[in-house]
């Protein structure tokens, strides 16, 4: 989940051109939008997990970790992409551009633009959302790998200590780091 909220927010800095200056998305724009890249990937791997790991004693190749990463990286953006419009009623809302009266009507209108949006918003995250990907492959590789060793501990409390470290690097970093290395990376 973090690795797709660190995602959005990148791709949020690579739209802005070379000579243009690269901002931050802040308030409670940068709230709502997290919380539809997060819902983005709490659709995505469980279910893509789910189908590709039927035996977790057993570690999967490295193939079908690579295989899961490049699946996420490319739906993962798309599904935020499609909540852009219902993400964008809750942020009118909350900051008082829209009034309680047309949240309705926005939200219902985000939700039957869903699959344009899942097109239109999600294809500009795409690049990104490969980058994030890999690193997805990378980490569930390794967690897979801790999670079947004969070792109690670290089969149980490893995969969690490398999920928790590696997610909240990249999303600190993603929050954080340097606006124009940041914007570089699409």
């Amino acid at each position: 989940m973090a690795l797709s909220i660190a995602a959005f927010h990148v791709s949020v800095l690579t739209n802005a051109q070379y000579f243009e200056e690269a901002i931050r998305i802040q308030g409670w724009g940068a709230f709502f939008f997290s919380i539809a890249a997060g819902l983005a990937a709490l659709i995505i791997v469980p279910l893509s997990i789910y189908h590709a790991r039927d035996m977790a004693q057993n570690p999967a190749h490295p193939l079908v970790w690579l295989l899961l990463g490049a699946s996420f990286g490319f739906f993962t953006p798309l599904f935020t992409g499609g909540f852009t419009r219902i993400s964008a009623a809750f942020t009118g809302v909350a900051e008082g551009a829209y009034s309680p009266g047309d949240f309705l009507s926005l939200f219902i209108d985000g939700v039957f633009v869903f699959p344009y949006d899942f097109v239109v918003q999600g294809a500009p995250l795409i690049f990104v959302g490969i980058e994030s990907g890999a690193i997805f492959a990378v980490t569930a590789f390794v967690m897979d790998r801790l999670n079947a060793t004969e070792n109690e501990v670290i089969s149980v409390w490893g995969p969690w200590a490398v999920s928790g470290i590696v997610g909240f690097g990249v999303l600190l970093f993603a929050l954080l780091g340097p606006i124009d290395f940041l914007r570089d990376l699409a």
